[in-house]
């Protein structure tokens, strides 16, 4: 029971990066490379526990958040400040929109995958996406709930659908890859598809993550007393999450010599499950959808009340008002139908910039935030400086690919 308590903001996070973009990536990948990119969920799964766990320790033992531990220990330095501020405001407003699209809009992946493709409906002749409102309306009421723990709650729920889904789908099916512990463990490289590589770490780790783990953190743990909780928490939730990203992987990998197209996962379930198997992934893919749905203009709330220091209060209508404009703008682009490319380009470069410069803040905050038994010593600064490597390797590489 004591291990249950402790269970809380990490789900979040695990909620929030196991969404549509994660599902499409981890399927893509099985699909073209079989198994062979495995050992990058072990790589990705060190770099996400190092900044979330860093970026919550920092946030228990000074009771700042991210946002405020900038503007705190940046004061001096003006123009630094002014930059680094405005790259979180770009990555936060921008970034979460048009993912938030992209998560709404993955609810006609899952629909799909139930062969269920007609979802436009004709008004005062706009074409809705109807499927999108109907996520839209019930990702604005979980906001609206009066206390964030209900919001984990719900994730959790939503999270153990989609993670149920596709476990059972790889252990079914894995007994055909006897060699899964070699290629989990054995790096192998795809020449011709170098950026397949850099989208699992990507849509692992995210920046705006790292600001609703260090708020929700410090909500849920006032002193040091509770960093090991954290850890526990940080460690589970986040290793759940890659382990389902993990099982996708499986799952497509099986199926990649029937099909390469993401609507067919269910094919991997049909031998157990029969024709009911598409509704199981259909519907993971969509409880994916909207957990990220719930996730992105909650991160995006708590920085915005922070960066423009309006003091809202958490429960507070006004501070849920920063998030329903966020989920209002991700509605519209996924619900008119629009071509969200352009949205996503913004997104894509926003984050690639914003990551490295997290990682260099989080890591100068540790150095220069030193607390007695916390310190942030030459072991914790070895492997920071090889995550600040990882992820400008990734942002070249998504930079590149969206620019060039």
């Amino acid at each position: 029971m004591k291990f249950l308590k402790n269970i809380g903001p990490a789900t979040i996070i695990a909620a929030a990066f196991i969404g549509p973009g994660t599902v499409s990536v981890c399927a893509l990948a099985g699909f073209h490379h079989g198994l062979t990119l495995l050992w990058v969920m072990l790589l990705a799964m060190v770099m996400t526990i190092f900044l979330q766990e860093l970026a919550a320790r920092l946030a228990i033992l000074h009771q700042k958040d991210l946002t405020e531990l900038m503007q705190t220990e940046l004061s001096s330095r003006i123009w630094l400040k002014g930059t680094m501020l405005f790259l979180v405001f770009m990555a936060i407003v921008f970034g979460n929109a048009a993912y938030e699209a992209g998560n709404l809009s993955g609810v006609n992946i899952g629909l799909q995958i139930m062969d269920y493709k007609d979802v436009m409906v004709e008004i005062f002749g706009v074409k809705i996406n109807y499927a999108v409102v109907i996520i839209s309306i019930i990702a604005f009421f979980i906001l609206h709930l009066k206390h964030y723990k209900y919001i984990e709650k719900t994730l959790m729920v939503l999270v153990g659908v989609l993670s149920v889904s596709f476990i059972v789908s790889a252990t079914m099916t894995s007994l055909e890859h006897p060699n899964f512990w070699s290629a989990l463990f054995s790096p192998g490289f795809p020449k011709d598809d170098v950026l397949a590589l850099t989208a699992l770490i990507g849509t692992t780790v995210v920046p705006y993550n790292l600001f609703l783990h260090a708020a929700l953190a410090k909500q849920k743990w006032s002193s040091s007393k509770g960093i090991s909780s954290m850890r526990i928490d940080t460690f589970v939730a986040v290793g759940v999450g890659i382990f389902v990203s993990i099982c996708i992987i499986i799952t497509t990998s099986n199926i990649s010599a029937y099909t390469q197209d993401i609507q067919d996962i269910g094919l991997a379930l049909e031998p157990l499950f029969g024709e009911a198997s598409s509704y199981f992934v259909g519907i993971g893919f969509m409880a994916a959808g909207l957990t990220s749905a719930v996730t992105a203009p909650l991160a995006a709330a708590y920085v915005l009340n922070k960066l423009f220091k309006l003091n809202y209060l958490t429960e507070s209508i006004k501070f849920k008002r920063l998030s329903y404009a966020i989920l209002f703008i991700g509605c519209l682009v996924a619900a008119l139908d629009f071509n969200p490319i352009e949205v996503i380009r913004i997104a894509q470069v926003a984050n690639a910039i914003i990551l490295p410069v997290l990682v260099v803040l989080i890591i100068w905050l540790a150095r220069k935030l030193k607390t007695s038994a916390y310190n942030f010593g030459k072991l914790g600064f070895t492997l920071g400086i090889i995550v600040l490597l990882l992820s400008l390797t990734i942002s070249i590489s998504s930079l590149s690919k969206v620019l060039f």
